[in-house]
């Protein structure tokens, strides 16, 4: 039996439901045992679970354009100052934690699905002998700041082979980086037919079908989107399948609006089918978080975003549009030039499709049976026992600030 710890973060949701899906996958593929932490609420500081969190989603939400300059200043910070980057005073709140972990539960594989896992067992490896293998997942389609701090892993998953320059630029080596998809769950790859989910949600098979979803939290657009998809449509025939989320009362108040006979729309709350309702529809309009994009891109769909994005989903969405497997809009003029030249236009709605599929990857697939083919690990029982936990914190300090200074040397 293979032991496989899977340290997450909770900053929304979408870590800690790649973390889940990763260990239904082994569990259901290999002969494991999973255990999944969340490194923040389990070690860290309540300032730092909140700022992770709550902060993340207040930022985006209510001050994106100072969120969006902040992500810029670190995203271009010179990569060799990775032991004294931003990120460092919270993945340090975590190792004595996370070290005490990793020796109870002895793991023959770490998995994490956040830098802040990488950064802690990059700094732990400085003193202490961490036998078991390391493999951190990229969820975004940007080497997002902070990651150079990953570099004393052992492999780093990244989206496609597009990754590999700028993953080598901030400091890993072409050894460690494995270009295998990001591990989304795979319900999102799975073949739905699409005549077959029309069905199932008593939607007309032969009309176009737009799916909005935005979930909820503290971002607060797509009730207005929805107001522009369905004033965009006039009097042209359409469904629209629209995801509130959590987001209680956008789905009240659409619930109470009328809609022409022309447009047929699907008021949805939250919900656990949302790749039935991806499979059903021809095209989604959505935020860009990596594990968002790639649910979407797996379910075949074009993607329209609105310009409104900042930090990783601006540059997720710059990436997707240059593979032409989005579009992004500034207004409801251009939001409506979109969705007419995607209904009309055959030729370029299929074109799109055919973009989507180019970067259409089983990521889970790969990286769990990437996972399971490492080798078990050996822990030395005598280095366990003479562990002084409360000595960790300071030991690390004084090597990473010792590796900081060899690193400006070598510059």
């Amino acid at each position: 039996m293979k032991k496989i710890l899977i340290l997450t973060v909770t900053a929304g949701n979408g870590h800690n439901a790649c973390a889940m899906a990763m260990k239904e996958k082994l569990e259901q593929i290999g002969d494991v045992e999973v255990k999944i932490v969340d490194i923040l609420k389990e070690y860290s500081t309540p300032f730092n679970i909140w700022v992770a969190d709550k902060g993340y989603n207040i930022a985006i939400g209510k001050m994106r354009h100072l969120y969006h300059l902040f992500y810029e200043y670190y995203y271009n910070q010179n990569p060799n100052k990775r032991y004294q980057c931003k990120a460092q005073g919270v993945a340090m709140s975590i190792i004595s934690g996370l070290l005490k972990e990793i020796y109870d539960f002895k793991p023959d594989v770490i998995y994490s699905v956040h830098f802040y896992g990488g950064i802690a067992i990059t700094n732990l490896r400085l003193v202490y002998d961490l036998p078991c293998k390391v493999v951190v997942a990229n969820l975004d389609y940007v080497n997002s700041p902070f990651w150079e701090g990953n570099i004393g892993i052992d492999y780093f998953v990244i989206p496609n082979e597009d990754f590999i320059k700028p993953s080598l630029k901030i400091g890993f080596s072409e050894e460690q980086l494995k270009p295998l998809g990001l591990p989304v769950n795979e319900k999102f790859y799975l073949e739905q037919d699409k005549n077959d989910a029309r069905e199932k949600l008593s939607l007309q098979k032969d009309v176009f079908t737009i799916m909005i979803m935005f979930g909820g939290g503290h971002w607060k657009g797509g009730f207005k989107i929805f107001k522009d998809v369905i004033k965009s449509l006039g009097n042209r025939k359409a469904q629209v399948i629209m995801i509130n989320g959590r987001n209680k009362q956008d789905y009240e108040t659409i619930s109470k609006m009328k809609f022409a006979d022309n447009i047929k729309v699907v008021n949805v709350g939250f919900t656990n089918q949302v790749d039935l309702y991806m499979a059903a529809s021809d095209v989604i309009l959505n935020k860009l978080g990596g594990t968002s994009a790639t649910e979407m891109i797996n379910k075949k769909l074009p993607i329209i975003v609105t310009e409104m994005v900042s930090g990783q989903e601006r540059h997720n969405l710059e990436y997707l549009k240059s593979k032409g497997a989005a579009l992004s809009f500034k207004n409801s003029k251009e939001l409506k030039q979109i969705l007419f030249k995607l209904m009309d236009d055959k030729d370029f709605y299929n074109q799109m499709v055919k973009n989507v599929l180019k970067l259409r990857i089983n990521g889970i697939d790969n990286t769990a049976k990437f996972i399971l083919s490492m080798p078990n690990a050996c822990y030395d029982k005598k280095n366990l026992d003479n562990i002084n936990y409360k000595e960790v914190f300071k030991n690390v300090q004084k090597a990473r600030l010792k590796a900081n200074k060899l690193e400006k040397k070598k510059k």
